[in-house]
């Protein structure tokens, strides 16, 4: 049968990493070679220093709450989009490890039956992939052009304020200027984006192995005599599983960490935001665009990891609909051994302080109403 290559299904996601400068050709880390350079130049010169110069601005405005939420707006989501990207930078060689776990012999569909099973979720991912691309990329332009629009480029106005160690209202200065943060916070957006659809995909990918293995523990002793041994593949499935899924959440234990306690902010200071412009105005649209985006990012997070737990929850069920009770007693205690260690389903997590499921997602849209109201408060809004 035909080999499954389960890296082409995201091949558009691995494609526009590798444009920002965060992916090494096929499974390599970074080497010094001209990737390297250019994934230095990438991060380093235009990523950093623009996240940077928006940062210290906040010193300036901090005594104003309406300057000081549209500061930190922004700010507080690029300095997660950098810590992602440096978190990943830094973690590559793990992630290259799980890519080539994920081509193993062991995670192949074995028959076209379990093709077809694993496409629905694939669709999904892509389907999730292509509408918040939809979301960040208008967001993200939005903001960009927004001091053309309303024609405060031509007092020298930037996309998001920001403090430069130079006059950049001067001629040149102030269109390097604007370039430099366009680039800087293009790349920020899809990094950032297209890191957490990688992370989105890798639980994707998790809870297409437990529908494989279901399927695997529900024919066994269906066609042959081989009920043992074919019992054998599959505890070692579930345990290549679980180790991947382990791995995983190693490698996207930080960056969750600081997606869950940023995201609530973001939305707060968004909300406050939208409620300070005129409805219906270009820069209304822009922040509500912006918070689609934040609410669409936490809620795939979540629902992948949902999925994951769910599925990995009804492999015990599946090993229950196998014809285990027709066997010798030596594989009925196997049987029974692997069924009390697939009780406990998988659970995705950030350091065990917040689980990747619907729950948590409405816990951060509650807390995120809550920090809104305060901001409210003190803003002095009716």
């Amino acid at each position: 049968m035909e080999r499954f290559f389960w890296r082409d299904m995201i091949g558009m996601n691995i494609y526009i990493l590798r444009i920002v400068g965060l992916w090494p050709k096929n499974y390599e880390i970074y080497k010094p070679d001209w990737y390297f350079l250019y994934a230095a130049i990438s991060t380093v010169l235009f990523m950093t220093p623009n996240v940077l110069f928006q940062t210290l601005n906040i010193i300036f405005v901090y005594s104003n709450l309406e300057a000081l939420t549209e500061t930190m707006l922004v700010c507080v989501a690029e300095l997660l989009g950098l810590l992602k990207i440096y978190t990943f930078i830094k973690n590559i060689g793990m992630l290259k490890r799980l890519m080539v776990i994920l081509e193993s012999d062991i995670f192949q569909p074995k028959n076209s039956r379990q093709r077809l099973l694993v496409e629905p979720a694939i669709k999904l991912w892509k389907m999730i992939y292509h509408t918040l691309l939809g979301a960040v990329v208008p967001a993200v332009f939005l903001w960009l052009i927004f001091p053309i629009l309303n024609g405060s480029a031509k007092k020298y106005a930037l996309p998001f304020p920001a403090w430069y160690p130079y006059n950049f209202k001067k001629s040149y200065f102030y269109e390097l200027t604007y370039l430099h943060q366009a680039i800087g916070t293009s790349l920020v957006a899809l990094g950032d984006y297209n890191i957490d659809m990688l992370i989105s995909a890798l639980m994707m990918y998790m809870g297409a192995q437990c529908d494989i293995l279901c399927d695997n523990l529900k024919s066994l002793g269906a066609e042959s005599n081989d009920f043992g041994q074919k019992l054998k593949i599959c505890v070692v499935h579930h345990k290549t599983i679980l180790r991947f899924a382990e791995n995983c959440n190693v490698f996207f234990n930080f960056i969750m960490l600081g997606q869950f306690f940023t995201s609530s902010i973001c939305m707060a200071m968004a909300l406050f935001r939208l409620a300070l412009v005129t409805p219906s105005s270009f820069e209304f649209y822009t922040l509500l665009s912006s918070i689609m985006s934040v609410v669409m990012q936490i809620f795939t997070y979540c629902w992948f990891g949902d999925e994951v737990q769910s599925k990995s929850d009804a492999i015990a069920y599946a090993a229950f609909e196998s014809a285990w009770t027709q066997q010798c007693l030596s594989d009925k205690k196997s049987m029974m051994i692997f069924i009390r260690r697939t009780l406990v389903p998988m659970k995705l997590s950030t350091f065990k302080l917040f689980y990747l499921t619907l729950e948590t997602f409405v816990k951060i849209l509650r807390s995120a109403v809550s920090y809104y109201t305060v901001l409210r408060q003190f803003g002095g809004l009716k």
